[in-house]
């Protein structure tokens, strides 16, 4: 006598990132670090991308600067991101320019799936031109995680 038994099921793709702060960098300069973790939760390769609302921390009303002085601090930024495979963790990096932000910019973790944790690292440049323009300097940056199936 024989018995068959045919099993199945499924499990719900996911895919999250949590986190997001202000950062204030206090007196702007060239050469500044900030650095944030981000939460992320994600059981399929993933892509995560990264966009630049301003291109750089700009000046709240005179982003193109006045006479000598410039109203945009470019910066680099560093997302870094471990991931599974089945066998290993592989660290997942990239660095963008703030001024390549403006349309988006993508980080992809290949086959690997989240391992539940990111992080960023923001480095100013030095500014154009005889320096800064006086004032308040903002920059929103979006990162949306997008699954790969």
């Amino acid at each position: 006598m024989q018995l068959d038994v045919a099993l199945n099921g499924h499990i719900v793709q996911r895919c999250e990132i949590r986190g997001g702060e202000s950062i204030d960098l206090g007196e702007l300069r060239g050469g500044l670090v900030a650095a944030a973790d981000f939460g992320l939760d994600c059981n399929v390769p993933f892509d995560i991308q990264v966009v630049s609302t301003r291109g750089g921390l700009a000046h709240a009303s005179q982003p193109l600067g006045e006479g000598p002085f410039s109203g945009t601090l470019p910066y680099d930024l560093n997302v870094t991101v471990p991931t599974l495979y089945p066998e290993r963790e592989v660290i997942v990096r990239a660095s963008f320019l703030s001024s390549n932000m403006i349309g988006r910019a993508v980080l992809s973790s290949g086959d690997g799936i989240a391992s539940g944790r990111g992080s960023l690292e923001l480095r100013t440049r030095e500014p154009a031109g005889a320096g800064l323009l006086a004032g308040r300097y903002t920059e929103t940056l979006t990162m949306t995680i997008i699954p790969r199936v």
